[in-house]
């Protein structure tokens, strides 16, 4: 046997099991990796949302604290100059303001004012004498720290101030600084975020500090959002619709969807005061990739899986076919003449049954081949010696007479005796003159030779399959009757009406094997004598409550008075319908079809 036959599913069982299992596996690797992609994706979107969230909730966290520890330093110069305040000292509290100033660097100016907001001391001489009550960032009070973002023709600054008080906790005075916007700058570049880039966005809403593209613009027309189902979001594994509150998806450098995290402000830190606020932006392309890495890697996962897993299954399928291919190929050893047995492998299993059944009917089909042979010569001998008798006692008449009628019965029993293997004597005389005579004719009388041959194993094979089947039992009598009937019109193109009911069709113990058995009989009979176009089965319950089963053809009938031999095997069909308590009615005539009733459940007169 080639490879391709091998391989090939309808010449080999376990060829036919392997790409079965391989089918199965490779579903089964498709299915989890369908399964496994959406799976995947919402799990990293979600895991990266936290992420993102994380990252802008520690940029914010990180840029209040610094702001909050500038306003903390501003306050802590506000303690220290509380003395100086209270002195009146105004060089004094002058060269104290220089010193801090110098310390500070980024410092702008700093000043003190007096209870009444008059600055009484300054970095800047050309402040000195001004109430602070005319500037906007006192709006807010003088009994706290604040900060607050200031904006100047030339840059912006940061403007803090902190209440100075005595001993008795009264405010006897201001602290007001200006810090220099680079400081600002400076603290912006030292925050990283992690994963994402960030930006930093004022009370204008304009961005103060991110990519170059996107610095100066103004926050809300940077990038429309996308909605949900949008085909730009697709890169996510999913519509964006379950996106955390707090993240968004936009467009925003070269058209490209962003993943948007915003954090909340906290109440009363100084981002809050300022109005400013921190978003991280992540390009959907990024978490899309890794996606895609990922997903790889399961899909080639899987599929090594589904691979072994179907080799290991082709490997096992082999083994178990293995003793079943032996009985094959000595069953087409026997059939081409190069062996003359089946060979039956070792053990008590299915196969090994079969095989041992098989060879004894083989067996068995030898020894009648040769009886019949045996008892042929031995009627063409009886013959000749009946015929020499009958010469010698043709003047007896009676004796004659006698003969005569023996005769007639011998020869009568030689033709059906001996009909199949004349027949097949006639075939091989047929050949032999052929191979002599006509030559070219040899091979087409050989395919019709082969061909019965072929047709009396497949008779010895079906035989073999009734006596081990049961299919009542396996799958009900409902279904049972529908596979022979659907098996009688495929066989025959006769067309078919079948009707089961429910409750009936799932019967599997006695009487239904012997009304399977009886079913086979008429759909047999129908078959070979009816010459019907139409067969009708139905297993119902009647009106009466007794379960009934009907078989009705339209074919050529027959007339039940003249006798049952040959018509159905009436008598078989009553002793099996009497030994289950059922009744039997036959109801047809010449060229008017048949109709079978049998009903069952309780004892009834037989009628036909």
């Amino acid at each position: 046997m080639t490879f391709a036959q091998r391989i090939d599913p309808r010449r080999s069982l376990a060829a036919a099991v392997g790409w079965l299992l391989i089918a199965l596996a490779l579903c089964l690797v498709l299915a989890a990796n369908l399964w496994l992609r959406g799976f995947v994706r919402s799990t990293l979107l979600e895991q990266h949302s936290q992420r993102l969230e994380g990252a802008a909730e520690h940029v914010s966290a990180e840029l209040d604290t610094a702001l909050l520890l500038r306003l903390q330093s501003v306050s802590v110069v506000a303690t220290m100059l509380s003395e100086d305040v209270q002195s009146s000292d105004s060089n004094r509290l002058r060269r104290s303001l220089e010193a801090v100033r110098r310390s500070v660097p980024d410092l702008i100016w700093l000043a003190v004012t007096d209870a009444d907001g008059f600055i009484v001391g300054a970095t800047d001489e050309a402040v000195v004498g001004q109430n602070i009550y005319q500037h906007a960032w006192a709006s807010q009070g003088l009994d706290a720290a604040w900060i607050e973002e200031g904006r100047s023709p030339r840059e912006h600054f940061l403007k803090l101030t902190a209440p100075v008080s005595n001993a008795d906790g009264a405010i006897v005075g201001v602290v007001a600084a200006h810090i220099n916007w680079r400081w600002v700058q400076q603290m912006v570049a030292s925050i990283r975020a992690s994963p994402g880039q960030w930006l930093l966005i004022d009370r204008d809403g304009v961005v103060r500090d991110g990519p170059p593209a996107l610095v100066g613009q103004r926050w809300r027309e940077a990038g429309d959002p996308l909605t949900p189902f949008d085909p730009r979001v697709a890169g996510l594994g999913n519509d964006g619709s379950d996106l955390p509150s707090r993240i968004q998806v936009r467009r925003l450098l070269n058209n490209q969807p962003y993943i948007i995290a915003t954090p909340p402000l906290a109440p009363g830190g100084t981002l809050r005061r300022l109005g400013w606020q921190v978003v991280v932006i992540e390009p959907v392309e990024t978490l899309a990739a890794f996606a895609s890495a990922i997903e790889w890697r399961i899909t080639l996962v899987l599929s090594l899986l589904g691979l072994g897993i179907a080799l290991a299954g082709v490997a096992a399928a082999r083994r178990l076919t293995r003793r079943v291919s032996v009985i094959a190929q000595s069953a087409d050893a026997v059939l081409a003449g190069s062996a003359h047995r089946i060979e039956v492998p070792e053990g008590s299993d299915e196969a090994a049954r079969l095989g041992t059944a098989l060879d004894k009917l083989l067996d068995t089909l030898r020894q009648e081949r040769d009886e019949l042979r045996q008892l042929n010569a031995e009627l063409d001998e009886r013959v000749k010696q009946r015929t020499s008798e009958i010469s010698r006692l043709a003047q007896e008449s009676r004796d004659a007479a006698v003969v005569r009628e023996r005769l007639r019965l011998a020869r009568d029993l030689h033709d059906t005796l001996a009909h199949s293997m004349m027949a097949m004597l006639t075939e091989i005389r047929v050949l032999k003159r052929l191979a002599i005579a006509r030559p070219e004719a040899l091979p087409d009388e050989l395919v019709r030779a082969e061909q019965a041959a072929r047709d009396g194993l497949d008779e010895a094979r079906r035989a073999i399959d009734q006596l081990r089947s049961n299919p009542v039992r396996d799958i009900g009598l409902g279904a049972a009757l529908t596979d022979l009937a659907r098996n009688l019109a495929e066989r025959t193109g006769i067309s078919l009406d079948c009707r089961m009911a429910p409750p009936l069709s799932t019967l599997a113990a006695e009487p239904a094997e012997t009304l399977y058995r009886m079913s086979e009989e008429l759909l047999r009979n129908i078959e070979r004598h009816a010459g019907a176009q139409l067969v009708r089965i139905s297993l119902q319950v009647d009106a009466e409550g007794v379960p009934t089963l009907e078989i009705a053809d339209d074919g050529i009938g027959f007339d039940p008075e003249a006798g049952p031999a040959g018509h159905y095997g009436l008598v078989g069909l009553r002793e099996q319908a009497e030994a289950i308590g059922a009744e039997l009615v036959i109801d047809t005539q010449p060229g008017g079809g048949t109709r079978t009733v049998l009903r069952w459940g309780q004892t009834q007169e037989v009628s036909v």
